[in-house]
């Protein structure tokens, strides 16, 4: 996949674009000062002047038509490109109405134009909703830019969380967790990017980096391991996003990166949400075979928390049923949760799936999740997520 969130800099006096050509990016001004001109003849034309979080030549990535003006950097300016192909996978994911609506507006706008430019007029986005909504486009393209950029510095690490058997304490395997270190801003939660990620389709590049990642780690975490164990298993469990399985080639991709690791495929687990399977059933199927006929292992998370079927358990090939922790967090309190949580187990051993339990925070929670048939756990109970260098102490200590 491109990376379209590469910043491009333009020395005062040069052209970002000129009139007539065909538009190839949109553009946010990061830093700097943008004049859109127009020339009619030997006499040009400044029609506005547009300065930093401001955005422009969007017009023309939509119904790729030329340029209707020409836009020079007044000063030595920063800027965020905004690629067609980036802008048209967007409408590709958009509901087929909304890019029709949208498509409809523009050759409309471009009717009305009939010779001359609004910007002309003092453009003004008035609503102050609108408001709102250009505030967020911009904070969401800044962070765009600055994940791509956490990509490209390693600035994004990997956290590892043990599962263990609950029969008797042993390590099973992690699960791999991303955390991203801002040099300005320290450790941000996933809550605080992943969304941005999965809108802008960074999560395919950032997803792949994970696989490799995890992977890698995966060979020392096993050597450390059978050191103590020679006959121990550990597996990985990495976390796929609906973009991934849709994304083309994507599913082939990350299989190569597994096959690559040098780490036997049954030692790594694909988890994917409910939600992840809603959109494509068909599609997800067809990869999440795929997956399993190279030998991989995968499980369905957070089950039962908002898009419960169980058609999906027969149309899917899981190994694994994954208990949210927030049933497992309130079965000591709400007997509901505790219904919830044992029919879940009662699920995966009919199915013949394993079962883990995700939150684990009390010992008081262990005889309940063995009794009800639950193999596996993982929460702060037994460890909060670590470093590698402090899995590998893990290992040594608890393997």
């Amino acid at each position: 996949m491109v990376n379209h969130w590469v910043r491009a800099h333009f020395e005062a006096g040069t052209a970002v674009f000129h009139e007539g050509d065909l538009g190839r990016d949109a553009y946010l001004i990061e830093r700097g000062e943008i004049h859109i001109v127009i020339d009619r003849g030997t006499e040009r034309r400044l029609i506005a002047t547009l300065r930093e979080g401001e955005m422009f030549g969007e017009i023309a990535l939509i119904d790729q038509m030329p340029r209707t003006a020409s836009a020079l950097a007044a000063v030595d300016t920063t800027l965020i490109p905004i690629s067609r192909d980036l802008i048209l996978d967007k409408l590709r994911h958009s509901d087929p109405l909304l890019s029709h609506l949208l498509e409809v507006a523009v050759s409309r706008f471009r009717n009305t134009l009939s010779g001359h430019n609004p910007l002309s007029e003092g453009a003004s986005l008035g609503d102050e909703s609108l408001r709102h909504l250009r505030q967020y486009a911009v904070n969401q393209l800044h962070m765009a830019q600055n994940l791509s950029d956490a990509l490209a510095n390693d600035e994004l690490l990997l956290h590892y969380q043990p599962v263990v058997h609950l029969e008797d304490g042993r390590l099973a395997g992690f699960e791999a967790l991303i955390r991203w270190n801002r040099p300005d801003r320290g450790f941000i939660s996933p809550l605080g990017f992943i969304g941005v990620a999965e809108e802008t389709g960074l999560i395919v590049p950032i997803g792949r980096w994970v696989v490799r990642t995890a992977l890698a780690d995966l060979v020392r975490f096993q050597a450390a391991m059978r050191a103590r164990r020679p006959d121990a298993r550990l597996f990985m469990s990495v976390n796929l996003s609906a973009r991934q399985l849709q994304e083309p080639g994507e599913v082939p991709e990350l299989i190569d990166c597994v096959l690559a690791s040098g780490v036997d495929p049954a030692s790594v687990k694909l988890e994917v949400t409910e939600s992840a399977l809603i959109d494509h059933p068909e599609q997800a199927a067809s990869w999440l075979h795929e997956f399993k006929r190279h030998g991989l292992l995968l499980a369905i998370d957070d089950f039962g928390t908002g898009y419960s079927s169980l058609s999906y358990l027969g149309q899917f090939p899981f190994d694994t049923l994954k208990i949210d922790q927030s049933f497992v967090a309130t079965m000591r309190e709400k007997e509901p949760s505790l219904r919830i949580t044992r029919a879940i187990a009662g699920l995966a051993r009919d199915l013949e799936m394993d079962c883990i339990a995700e939150g684990v925070e009390h010992p008081t929670d262990l005889p309940t999740l063995r009794a009800i048939g639950c193999e596996f756990g993982q929460g702060y109970h037994f460890a909060k997520p670590l470093n590698a260098e402090q899995a590998l102490d893990y290992i040594a200590r608890k393997g």
